[in-house]
Parts: structure tokens; sequence; C-alpha cells
């Protein structure tokens, strides 16, 4: 038998427009402006948001906002949720690329009985991830679960 659901399909669009030297704007409909640079590693300006730095920390808010979406779903009693990430860009088969990418989200239930569901949660989360499945680098999650102080 034959799937015969259909699924939606989604647009995104930004325009960009260079301002000086490795420097430019980016841009959407009802959107702030972000300024973005090179890295200073590849001569850009330092203190400025990069490509590098946006493709990594989109792995970590997608991962978030996907566990926000299943914790919901499952009723799970959310007290908080942090994470840090680390992007690892190499020189790869004659290009650089990002090969890795480690999250480490410290995720707070509201009691010790929620962290499995927690587990789970992420889980289905980091595998459906919708930028994680778009990339190439393998991505890597380490949580630490916690219950919130009474």
């Amino acid at each position: 038998m034959e799937n015969t659901k259909s699924y939606k399909v989604f647009r995104f669009e930004s325009d960009v427009t260079w301002t000086k030297e490795k420097e430019c704007t980016v841009c959407a409909a009802d959107k702030p402006e972000i300024q973005l640079s090179s890295p200073p590693e590849f001569k850009g300006r330092a203190g400025v948001w990069t490509p590098e730095d946006m493709f990594v920390a989109s792995v970590n808010v997608c991962t978030l906002m996907t566990f926000l979406a299943y914790a919901k779903h499952k009723g799970l009693g959310l007290a908080g949720y942090e994470s840090s990430v680390e992007g690892v860009l190499e020189y790869s088969n004659g290009k650089y690329r990002f090969t890795e990418i480690t999250i480490h989200p410290h995720i707070t239930v509201k009691s010790q009985d929620e962290i499995e569901l927690a587990r789970k949660i992420l889980h289905d989360a980091h595998g459906n991830c919708l930028i994680s499945n778009s990339i190439v680098a393998q991505v890597k999650v380490f949580p630490d679960f916690r219950v919130v102080a009474e």
C-alpha cells in the first residue's frame, strides 16, 4: 500500500548585502537585520557573528526547538534548558567543512521520575532535528539532566 499522506513544503528567504571588506548584513521580511563577517581566522572582524557561528548555533537551536515541541506533546514537566555547542571546522577532502558538532544540553525537570522521559524526548528530538538531518557533519549530544531544587 502506498503512503498517501501529503506533506507541506516550506520556503525561507533572506537577502545579503555586502557592506565593506569581509562584512555584510542579512535581512528578511519582518525580522531584525543581522551584521555578519568572516571570522578572524579568515581575515574577518572579531566580535561580529559569522556564518560559522550561525551554522553551529542553528544546530543547537533546532535541537532545543524540537525538544520543546516534543516535551510539550509528551507533558514533560520542564523547568529549564540551557545548552552549549561546539563545531569542529577542519580541512577534509580538499576543502574546509564542519566535521563534528557537539551539543551539551543541561535539562532541568520538575521531578526525578521525569528524567527518563526527558532522556527519551531528547533522543527523539536529536534524531528528528531538521537542521542536523540536513548537514554532513556528525552531531553528538552529551546531556546533563537535573531535577529542580525545591
